[in-house]
């Protein structure tokens, strides 16, 4: 277990462009992708575009709000950047719209490092000859991505959510409104599920890398 960290450290040194790409890329691949996903759903092109001061707002809040318990629950809905549809015939009111958050945006860049130090380990393990399928691995990792995925989304649609939430991209899905909201608690949930996949692939791909180490040691 003890030499875990330094695998790491060696794997990622070893091929640290390749992670960059890979991590800079997923988090790239996935508000891209998200923003066209939701331009197809709803069919329309986004018409306006906001840009927020959230660290003047996150000042704001800390000076008003006396509770720091409630402060933090309000700084991690604050936006960064919003665009969307603002339907004329409808007094100007958004209908549907795409949002970053900070807090969010933390998670996904924290998915995507993960997912690119799986990727990397992988190719440690192959080069050690390490036994065993990669596939089930990378099946593994694709859920996590998914439930983080999922959970990261902040849209909004008038028909579902007032704020941004992931559950606009279930109901996106196919799901019944009334069902996404019951879901909407679990999110939590999910998302740490999905880091905990993460970490059990990682973990297993260490311990392959350590075995085939020490069995390579005269």
């Amino acid at each position: 277990m003890g030499a875990y960290p330094a695998l790491l450290r060696q794997a990622v040194a070893r091929h640290w462009r390749r992670w960059l790409a890979i991590s800079v890329g997923f988090v790239v691949l996935y508000y891209v992708g998200l923003l066209l996903l939701t331009m197809v759903r709803f069919g329309e092109i986004p018409n306006y575009v906001e840009l927020y001061d959230v660290i003047g707002s996150y000042r704001q809040i800390l000076r008003g709000t006396p509770a720091w318990s409630d402060a933090w629950r309000i700084m991690l809905d604050e936006p960064l950047f919003e665009t969307g549809f603002k339907d004329p015939h409808y007094y100007g009111v958004a209908t549907w719209s795409y949002v970053l958050i900070p807090p969010k945006m933390a998670i996904v860049f924290a998915a995507g490092g993960l997912l690119a130090t799986i990727l990397v380990l992988a190719a440690g393990t192959r080069e050690s000859a390490c036994p065993g399928s990669r596939a089930r691995a990378y099946a593994v990792a694709g859920l996590g991505s998914a439930f983080i995925g999922l959970t990261s989304a902040t849209l909004t649609w008038v028909a579902c959510c007032a704020t941004p939430s992931w559950v606009v991209a279930l109901t996106m899905l196919g799901m019944s409104t009334s069902l996404a909201l019951w879901i909407d608690p679990f999110g939590a949930v999910l998302t740490v599920a999905g880091f905990f996949l993460f970490a059990g692939v990682i973990w297993r791909q260490l311990r392959r890398l350590a075995i085939a180490r020490a069995e390579a040691l005269p």
